[in-house]
């Protein structure tokens, strides 16, 4: 269980549809065992028996802890909510997900299972989350800056390209939210709890996300049948959140949901007012309309029409996509 194992080689189809940088990915050289077993009395011990004051999160499958290992490592201990899960259920998409290395996605470390406890232990982000700074931030004036939240939203494409196409066998997300994009003090993204959702089912996943307002149109119909595609659409509903500042549902607003908003405010061509206004300056207007642009493909209602990830990274480059107003208009009244 403790053996050394080697990350997966990128597919030729994925490096040459994306012409990723090398350095992304981690993979390709793994030091040290992806996978490690802790006992629950190491887990014990470096959260403080799982103090109250040790509480960092409580996301959507458990609680998660800081924790400090007896090498002086900073981890994050995220304990599941579902004890119940059978152990050879849990180790299997351990298995999966744990050998993924990226930069932009955070790194599983190892688990615990020992009775009904299901842990397990990640890299420490410290920055918080992007939802925080998005929508939790007391500053009049963002610090993410336009040219911060481009790099944010190049960084989450480039993991969740890796994820679909870049390994071997490809890994859903099911869960791709603000809450769920960490951050370091450079602003570098990183995605968590991608894969997660196996563990507790569709509906689980299916029932957040909608009540969130990530689901794509068709999932109401077929919540079980996910595909690479709907993560697409939370992607291009998370670019819409991160240049517009809002909520995917804010039921406070006429328009409560952000893709019927921003498709009608590009229809009514007003498209330089979604800027988010706590940003301190306005970005250019080719900037805005490519990246308004790669959201609306992102979220167009026919999941065939979307695009795979190794081509959104490609249209998120100025050099690879051409801009009119006529496509930008059609894609906001489709």
């Amino acid at each position: 269980m403790n053996g050394l194992r080697q990350g997966p080689v990128l597919s030729a189809q994925w490096s040459s549809r994306t012409n990723s940088n090398v350095s992304d990915v981690e993979s390709f050289v793994v030091k040290d065992a992806w996978r490690k077993m802790f006992s629950l009395k190491e887990i014990e011990v470096a959260t403080n028996g799982f103090a109250r004051e040790n509480v960092i999160g409580n996301g959507d499958y458990g609680t998660v802890y800081c924790g400090i290992l007896l090498d002086s490592t900073r981890v994050a201990v995220k304990k599941l909510l579902i004890n119940s899960c059978q152990a050879e259920e849990f180790i299997a998409q351990v298995e999966e997900i744990g050998h993924v290395r990226h930069k932009n996605l955070v790194k599983l470390l190892g688990y615990s299972l020992e009775g009904t406890h299901r842990i397990l232990v990640y890299e420490y982000v410290d920055n918080k989350t992007l939802r925080h700074w998005l929508h939790e931030c007391p500053q009049h004036i963002s610090p993410l800056t336009w040219r911060i939240r481009m790099n944010i939203i190049q960084g989450i494409a480039k993991g969740l390209a890796y994820l679909h196409e870049g390994i071997d066998k490809k890994v859903l997300h099911r869960s791709l939210k603000s809450s769920n994009i960490m951050l370091d003090h450079q602003w570098n993204p990183k995605i968590t709890d991608f894969g997660l959702a196996n563990l507790f089912g569709p509906q689980w996943g299916f029932i957040i996300m909608e009540s969130l307002g990530y689901i794509a149109p068709e999932q109401d119909t077929s919540p079980e049948a996910f595909t690479e595609k709907h993560d697409v659409y939370s992607f291009g509903v998370l670019i819409m959140e991160i240049i517009t500042g809002r909520t995917p549902i804010d039921y406070q607003l006429s328009q409560p949901y952000l893709v019927d908003w921003l498709k009608s405010m590009v229809a009514s061509e007003k498209t330089a007012d979604v800027v988010d206004q706590s940003l301190a300056e306005t970005p250019c207007s080719k900037e805005l309309k490519r990246i308004v642009l790669v959201a609306l493909r992102c979220v167009d209602p026919d999941e065939e029409h979307r695009p795979n990830m190794g081509d959104v990274m490609h249209m998120l480059q100025p050099r690879d996509l051409l801009l009119g107003d006529e496509e930008l208009l059609f894609l906001s009244g489709i």
